[in-house]
């Protein structure tokens, strides 16, 4: 069965990027996008996915309330933050909201995927 996977994005090329390496490097994921925060919660509210991978910088609702709101219906949501704000004060936001991944958008082609096949395994083990 493929596992879903939601991009929250606020930039089309990056969320096609991204759409276009994961379809290119994990065949099991069926591949979600939203553009903002709002759009983000509530398409995760419909999809259900298994995986975010979440902007921080986004149109209403940032990507750290939109991983609150998602964490509160679906606690068992791997969420990985994508950013360009490779800050120490954001890790630790995402750190306390128990997100999976936190990774800089520089580092995604050597990071992103060993990310996402640790989330896959944790879902496997969570639901055989």
């Amino acid at each position: 069965m493929r596992k879903r996977l939601l991009i929250v994005d606020d930039h089309a090329d990056f969320r096609a990027m991204l759409r276009n390496y994961l379809n290119q490097n994990e065949s099991n994921l069926e591949i979600f996008e939203a553009s903002t925060g709002e759009m983000g919660i509530a398409k995760a509210s419909f999809v259900k996915p298994d995986i975010i991978l979440m902007d921080i910088s986004l149109p209403q609702a940032n990507g750290l309330e939109a991983t609150i709101q998602i964490k509160e219906e679906n606690p068992q949501c791997h969420i990985i933050i994508l950013t360009m704000f490779d800050v120490a004060v954001f890790k630790k936001a995402a750190e306390k909201l128990k997100t999976t991944e936190f990774i800089g958008k520089s580092e995604v082609y050597d990071r992103l995927l060993p990310a996402i096949k640790k989330c896959l395994e944790d879902t496997k083990i969570k639901n055989p």
